[in-house]
């Protein structure tokens, strides 16, 4: 388990390195967020001292009869209601709506400082006519109240700085943890690069001494270091299937056969007789092999294909006679370039409607500009495949296209229906098609479209008997088989 670990922890290594500096760069930044919150914070907790400071002053003024007193103006008590309104602007806008008890409570200590400010006012006008303690005991039970609703906003911004800081100090422990992590994480990377570098030199060197050495193979010491070198470097399964392979080998008798190669080396008076038998041990070790790998001893004979055969020349000939009178009309000349006997796997059916599609967006790719245009097919065989290649002097395919078609984007949206009809027909024949632009200079000069096809070889005509007989009995015989 612990091995598994630390392999699966040396595998993951850049990736977890590569998090970890990511997470280092997220934390930085949030820090950073963190830390103008809070001083946004601190400043709105200044703000708002100095606004409620102002409706005190108003108060006590009001308290001690300076009726003369500037904090008793109508002025001076609408710039406070303007200071309190500018202070729940920089609120919203540090909060947004993340604080929405917050923000109640300071609009109801606006909207009572702004209902005090009018009560100040009344009493002011009308001072003579009224009670003065009556008129003061009221002003100071509404001024407790806002006392109450500015403690109940100040308590809330305490609460949230309190919160911030908390995670603030969390980061902050975070960020200096990834700061000492990083940095080990490289060297910890650095120092397995070196490790595995000096480890895969001394492995080369001890193979060179093996083979500088001229002494005879020992398949126990070449096996030590194919499979340290292949275990070293992360290659278990690889490792494994060696391992499964020398003990194979060791099954069947093969230290007379090197010991026989050795001594072909040495001797150069080998008979041929000897060759041969070397040779056949050297077939029946690869029996064996193939047999543990689920193999057969047996050469496999190849399938005979029975499906469908499709004539390319003739499939070919009917479409563009098909298109020969829209051809004409759009301007656009086809050249035939096809090499004779080509027979494929599939249908003809469906082989004739993809060439179709085909040729179409090729004549439609040939109409954006007034020159006339070219569309040439060339059909060849190589090997078992039948290579139908169809190109065009159009405007090429757009990038969308092709990236689509490579599974980098929405094949619904950039691929006309007919040529994904086309590519599914193909794909069933087990077949392939592809689609590339043509450049000169650098700049698209025409497309190209290639379809690809499993070969079918024509039928040879084969003598099925010889006869022998002077020239009339072989007439009479031909005559008899006619009737």
């Amino acid at each position: 388990m612990k091995y598994e670990v630390q392999n699966w922890l040396k595998s993951k290594k850049a990736i977890i390195g590569l998090g970890a500096t990511a997470l280092l760069i997220m934390t930085g930044v949030f820090q950073y967020k963190l830390n103008t919150k809070v001083s946004d914070i601190s400043a709105l907790k200044s703000n708002l001292s100095t606004c409620f400071s102002r409706v005190n002053q108003s108060y006590t003024a009001k308290v001690i009869g300076d009726s003369n007193s500037m904090y008793l103006e109508s002025g001076f008590m609408k710039m406070t209601e303007e200071c309190l309104a500018e202070t729940n602007g920089f609120s919203e806008s540090i909060f947004a709506e993340n604080a929405v008890k917050l923000g109640q409570a300071l609009n109801a200590l606006i909207s009572d400082v702004h209902w005090f400010h009018e009560r100040v006012e009344e009493s002011s006008s009308s001072f003579s006519d009224k009670d003065a303690e009556v008129m003061l005991s009221n002003l100071s039970d509404r001024f407790e109240k806002l006392e109450m609703k500015y403690d109940n906003v100040d308590g809330e911004l305490i609460s949230k700085e309190k919160s911030i800081t908390l995670s603030k100090n969390n980061l902050t422990i975070l960020l200096i943890t990834l700061c000492f992590i990083v940095p080990l994480l490289l060297l910890w990377d650095l120092a397995q690069r070196k490790n595995l570098d000096q480890r895969n030199s001394n492995s080369e060197k001890e193979a060179k001494d093996r083979i500088d050495s001229g002494e005879v193979i020992v398949h126990s010491e070449v096996a030590n270091i194919i499979k340290d070198a292949l275990e070293q470097n992360h290659l278990v399964y690889c490792s494994k299937l060696f391992s499964q392979f020398h003990a194979l080998s060791n099954l069947s008798p093969v230290k007379d056969s090197v010991g026989q190669i050795q001594a072909m080396i040495t001797d150069k008076h080998v008979t041929e007789e000897e060759i041969d038998n070397i040779w056949t041990k050297s077939e029946e070790i690869d029996c064996v092999v193939r047999n543990a790998e689920g193999g057969s001893s047996s050469e496999q004979t190849d399938t005979v294909y029975e499906g469908p055969v499709t004539d390319v020349d003739q499939i070919l000939t009917k479409v563009v006679n098909h298109l020969s009178n829209k051809l004409l009309a759009d301007g656009v000349i086809i050249d035939l370039n096809i090499a004779d006997n080509l027979r494929i796997q599939g249908e003809g059916e469906a082989v004739e409607q993809v060439v179709y599609n085909v040729i179409m967006n090729s004549v439609k790719n040939c109409q954006v500009s007034d020159s006339t245009g070219r569309i040439t097919i060339e059909g060849k065989k190589v090997g078992s495949k039948v290579f139908i290649n169809l190109t065009d002097s159009g405007n090429g395919f757009e990038k969308e296209f092709l990236s689509a078609l490579n599974g980098l984007g929405n094949v619904e949206e950039h691929v006309p229906l007919s040529l994904q009809i086309s590519k599914e027909l193909i794909e069933d024949s087990l077949g392939s098609i592809s689609f590339d632009n043509l450049y000169r200079e650098g700049e698209i000069n025409g497309s190209k479209v290639q379809i690809v096809m499993e070969a079918v070889d024509a039928p040879t005509k084969r003598v099925a008997s010889v006869k022998a007989g002077t020239k009339q009995e072989i007439l009479e015989a031909i005559k008899e088989q006619s009737l």
